[in-house]
């Protein structure tokens, strides 16, 4: 079997993974708090996806600093 080479072809798009949380981070103002109330059992699980989605954001915006922490019936975030 023969395949044919063709050039100029461009790539197409990835589509990624949609976001679980749609989180307005930017406009967060320096000592503003976001609660997501979540389930006790989910918090755990939940609460690193919401870690990896801040640290990305403050790897794109490093002036950017945010805490998260676990809270009684969800999960805080702050902008610091």
């Amino acid at each position: 079997m023969e395949f044919e080479i063709k050039k100029g072809i461009p790539l197409p798009k990835g589509r990624g993974k949609p976001r679980k949380y749609d989180l307005n981070l930017e406009t967060m103002e320096i000592d503003d708090h976001l609660f997501i109330p979540l389930p006790k059992t989910k918090i755990k699980q939940e609460i690193k996806i919401i870690r990896n989605f801040v640290l990305r954001y403050t790897h794109e915006h490093p002036s950017a600093k945010f805490t998260v922490r676990k809270m009684e019936g969800g999960v805080g975030i702050w902008r610091l």
